[in-house]
């Protein structure tokens, strides 16, 4: 006599079946994906977690400050050759490599080009220009004029004959440049005025082409006033022409 099965029986061996292939199957797909990470990480050895950081913007900053917001962060910092420029102020970044917002791994090194500042100019040769010629061609070079002083020379009276700083060397722009300019050729002998009246010392040395510079008073007890007491520079010293004499007088 043949026996069947309960329907029971063979339903609960099915299920049992198809729970063992699932979990067969799950098994080879979670093998090959350990493998292919095992893989991965064999060909690949980056971690998993990125380390890298964006490198930050410190264009214009103090060196000092960009060094340490850049190492803060986690990079080295080498500082390369300064180079001149007409905005940045010396001593301030000036470029980087690589640029702000650049992703790089900790321990990089960023490269900084700091400012020096604009670049020098060069004083003039001005040498034998009058002193408005000369003020043009140094306002032209990005310098300033500032004091002007006047010695003898032979060359016509107002014309430069020296610069300080010297012609050549190297400013920076907006600097200011001082004019020796000539009095003439010392070619007047002063003369003596000493005992002379004020008036008629005046007379003497304007018919030489000399002027009275400052006078100023000096007490006596006795004599006339305004007798030339002092005179300065003395007799016999040679001076351009239009120079000034000093002098004091008498004041009773």
């Amino acid at each position: 006599m043949t026996t069947v099965p309960s329907p029971t029986r063979g339903s609960g061996f099915l299920a049992t079946v198809a729970a063992r292939r699932r979990l067969k199957a799950i098994g080879v797909v979670g093998g090959a994906a350990l493998a292919g990470y095992l893989v991965t990480c064999w060909a690949y050895p980056t971690p998993m977690l990125s380390r890298e950081n964006t490198v930050i913007r410190v264009f214009s900053l103090p060196l000092t400050e960009a060094q340490q917001q850049l190492t803060a962060q986690g990079f080295r910092v080498k500082v390369d050759d300064e180079e001149s420029d007409p905005v940045v102020p010396a001593g301030r970044i000036l470029w980087q490599d690589p640029p702000a917002d650049v992703a790089l791994p900790k321990g990089s090194t960023v490269h900084l080009t700091v400012s020096r500042g604009p670049a020098s100019v060069g004083v003039p040769d001005v040498i034998a220009f009058d002193a408005e010629q000369a003020k043009r061609v140094i306002n032209a070079a990005g310098l300033n004029v500032g004091a002007r002083d006047s010695v003898p020379a032979e060359f016509p009276a107002g014309v430069v004959v020296a610069t300080r700083p010297p012609a050549g060397t190297g400013k920076n722009p907006g600097t200011t440049v001082d004019l020796v300019l000539s009095r003439g050729p010392a070619d007047i002998k002063i003369p003596n005025v000493v005992g002379q009246h004020l008036e008629d010392a005046r007379h003497q040395l304007e018919a030489l082409g000399l002027r009275v510079g400052r006078v100023t008073s000096r007490a006596v007890r006795r004599g006339a006033a305004a007798i030339v007491l002092e005179q300065r520079p003395v007799a016999g010293v040679m001076s351009p022409r239009d120079a000034r004499v000093d002098l004091i007088v008498s004041q009773p």
